[in-house]
């Protein structure tokens, strides 16, 4: 794969990776595996070394029955009654009732636990005594403890409440109440101490309460009493003072039957006085011959009658005589005195009429204005009544109040007096079902369970630090890492083997290197396979023309650049190519020691003229394959490195192809000279070694030069990093030495090419 030449910024930047697949953590885990045992160990034997030192303890279970509604021996209310089903949490609420310091306490009282010796020979718990001990290098700290540690029971309290646990059964009213001790005697004992305690408290609170309301009630039914007493003589003492009769049949009282008698006799002396002044107003006013009297009065009606004959004469004899006629006059005398008469009468019959009526008229209203001022009288005397009859009225409804008071207090209290008397039964709503009896196996420590939890929490921490340790790891590790940072295709990996020195040893035949000619010496191996791999893959990078000469380089020192270098030139003369190898690292040159070569003269004497290419090609024991060291180690390697004679030598060798070892790309600058004047560079990446900030630079270097980078070398990758590696048919089938390739033509490459 060429790179673009037009292409000069830096590679995709590692946060813009892919993200990584499920699987892949498990060949973390895998790649990793000593993290995840050695945590594994530790935690198990940890756990096991703490389960084989802790005291056994056992556990023994008091089960109960909570009703909601206590036995209904009597039909009353009791005094301390509350419905459970105005709350949902009726057990919840007993459930803390059980694990409360009350109950502890009495639970802790009836075993007399303090002096019990299975308790008090305990020292208590390592925190606990070092707590003790901190306190008293502080004497105000111990004091303010010892204050408030003065119960001599608060210990024993504490254990009891500290070790109960209560269950509620669910669908049933049961409940377990279970305690765990080293003892199974006293767990057995605490567990029943704290049923019996419960159930202590609880008739304790409802018949306690019970007498303390009995008690209350006798004192408040003397009290009333003694207030209906008072009230009832201050209602006798103010009825005679105001002199109110209370009648017992209903009616009415005496002022007011007074008052309404007053009424009428006034309402009769208002008629009279009406009466009497219209008819004293009508005789003042009439002619005295119309009054009913004069016109009733014999007399006048004589004088009347005398005057109508006289009158009747004088007419007469009028009609026949003369006035002067003197008996016609004395008669006219005897009629004028006639009418004086009558006149005179009925004015005397008048006068004593009317003296009559006026006097009636007086009479009538002197009555009336005594009547008057009697009915005020009597209002006022009605009002003052009525006014101590309802200061009276409201002393006898007090009274009454209070007599239905007392004969509530008196019902409650016998009612009450019956319901402490039950106390003596002890009947509640809680019931002992089956009572705790003497463990016989203990509880824990659960070996079972403790391994089983120690190899899962030592699983889970190992596998945490392993995936930790490799994210805190920057190297590369495996292909996935190259192709996720750079866009360089991986052209294969190199298996990790034994670490590669300079000089294996030395032999009669001269100095040999296990690794560096690993592909000459045991070419069956798996590992030269790998080089084969990567010969093929080079060679298909460009089928058309495939590169002539190679530039080998790495990122760091030390990722096995010159190894890389020289099984590659070994596997290609394997082909019947005639090859040269060219050690181009003018500063740290290893070439001539792995192939046992004179470096009195080299690549340095080649490229400053001061010898032909003639001279500092060297023969090696391997077939088609000749050398050419770095010769001495110049002042200016990189100069030198972009003189024209490179170019030359580049160009007029006469070999196959050319495989230059140079210096890593991060250190110095030798291989980006050399890398924008060869057909090819390949990248050599060392696993568990290369960083991956190194790589990417490289890589961004490599473009910047406008190098023709054919791919990336993953060399000492282990075997077990890789899943397809990893797997048994490839085990079994190439896992041995593979026998020799053919050499007619190119074996058929591995689809091991990624692009990025």
């Amino acid at each position: 794969m060429t790179e673009p030449n037009d292409s000069a910024g830096p590679v995709a930047p590692y946060g813009d990776e892919p993200r990584i697949r499920p699987q892949e953590y498990w060949w973390i885990l895998v790649r990793r595996r000593f993290v995840v045992l050695g945590c594994l160990t530790v935690v198990v034997a940890t756990v096991m070394t703490l389960t084989l030192f802790t005291a056994p303890k056992y556990r023994a279970t008091t089960t109960i029955e909570i009703q909601r509604y206590s036995p209904e021996v009597v039909e009353f209310t009791d005094v301390v009654s509350v419905d459970p089903s105005a709350y949902w949490d009726f057990h919840e609420t007993q459930q803390k009732i059980l694990q409360s310091r009350t109950v502890a306490r009495l639970a802790a009282e009836q075993l007399d636990l303090s002096n019990r010796p299975e308790f008090a020979s305990r020292k208590g718990s390592p925190l606990g005594r070092l707590a003790r001990w901190v306190r008293s290098m502080f004497p105000e700290a111990a004091a303010r403890a010892d204050e408030q540690e003065e119960d001599a029971r608060a210990p024993s309290v504490d254990y009891v409440q500290g070790g109960v646990t209560i269950s509620l059964i669910r669908n049933s009213y049961l409940v377990n109440v279970s305690f765990e001790d080293r003892h199974p005697r006293l767990a057995a004992d605490v567990a029943n101490a704290v049923a019996d305690a419960y159930q202590r408290f609880l008739l304790d609170a409802r018949y306690t309460t019970t007498g303390q309301a009995r008690e209350f009630l006798t004192k408040d039914v003397a009290r009333v009493q003694a207030e209906i007493s008072t009230l009832e003589s201050e209602l006798q003492s103010y009825g005679v003072e105001k002199e109110i009769l209370a009648l017992s049949d209903g009616t009415r009282d005496i002022s007011e039957e007074a008052l309404a008698d007053i009424n009428r006799r006034y309402t009769e002396a208002a008629s009279r006085l009406a009466s009497t002044r219209a008819r004293h107003l009508g005789l003042e006013s009439a002619p005295p011959e119309a009054l009913p009297e004069v016109l009733a009065s014999p007399i006048v009606s004589h004088l009347r009658q005398r005057h109508a004959e006289i009158e009747r004469e004088h007419t007469q004899m009028a009609e026949r005589f003369k006035a002067d006629w003197p008996p016609l006059a004395q008669l006219g005398e005897q009629l004028a005195q006639a009418r004086r008469q009558l006149a005179g009468e009925a004015e005397n019959i008048a006068v004593h009429v009317r003296a009559a009526a006026r006097a009636a008229y007086e009479q009538a209203r002197a009555e009336f204005a005594a009547i008057a001022e009697q009915r005020e009288t009597q209002k006022r005397e009605v009002q003052r009544v009525n006014h101590d009859a309802i200061d009276y009225a409201s002393l006898k409804t007090a009274i009454e109040t209070k007599r239905k008071v007392l004969s509530g207090l008196v019902q409650r209290e016998s009612e009450t007096e019956t319901s402490y008397r039950l106390s003596q039964t002890g009947t509640s709503n809680v019931r002992v079902v089956d009572r705790a009896e003497l463990p016989q196996w203990p509880v824990s420590p659960n070996k079972r369970l403790n391994l089983l939890l120690a190899i899962l929490s030592g699983l889970g921490a190992g596998a945490g630090l392993a995936l930790l340790a490799d994210h805190l790891d920057n190297t590369i590790k495996t292909e996935q890492d190259i192709v996720r940072l750079t866009p360089i295709p991986v052209l294969g990996h190199l298996p990790l083997t034994r670490r590669t020195g300079v000089v294996a040893q030395e032999t009669a035949n001269g100095p040999t290197c296990e690794l560096d000619l690993a592909s000459h010496a045991d070419p069956r191996s798996h590992f030269v396979e790998t080089f084969r791999n990567l010969r093929t893959s080079l060679l298909l990078a460009a089928p058309d023309h495939p590169p002539r000469h190679v530039l080998v380089t790495s990122c760091e020192p030390g990722d096995g650049k010159s190894t890389v270098a020289l099984n590659l030139a070994i596997v290609l003369t394997q082909l019947g190519r005639r090859i040269l190898l060219v050690d181009a690292d003018l500063r740290r040159p290893r070439i001539h020691k792995t192939l046992a070569l004179d470096n009195a003269l080299g690549l340095s004497s080649y490229l400053s003229g001061n010898a032909d290419l003639a001279d500092v090609l060297q023969e090696t024991a391997v077939p088609n394959l000749r050398a050419i060291p770095s010769g001495p180690i110049p002042p200016n390697p990189s100069e030198l490195l972009g003189s024209p004679r490179l170019d030359a030598l580049l160009e007029d060798a006469g070999f196959d192809h050319l495989i230059l070892d140079s210096p890593p790309l991060l250190s110095v600058a030798d291989s980006i000279v050399l890398s924008a004047r060869t057909d090819s560079t390949t990248l050599v990446v060392r696993s568990g070694s290369t960083r991956r900030e190194a790589l990417v630079q490289s890589a961004r270097r490599l473009r910047q030069a406008r190098a023709n980078v054919t791919g990336i070398v993953l060399n000492a990758m282990p075997e077990d990093s890789d899943p397809y590696y990893r797997t048994y048919w490839y085990r079994r089938h190439y896992g041995a030495k593979a026998e020799p390739a053919p050499e007619q033509g190119l074996e058929q490459p591995k689809q091991r090419r990624q692009t990025g």
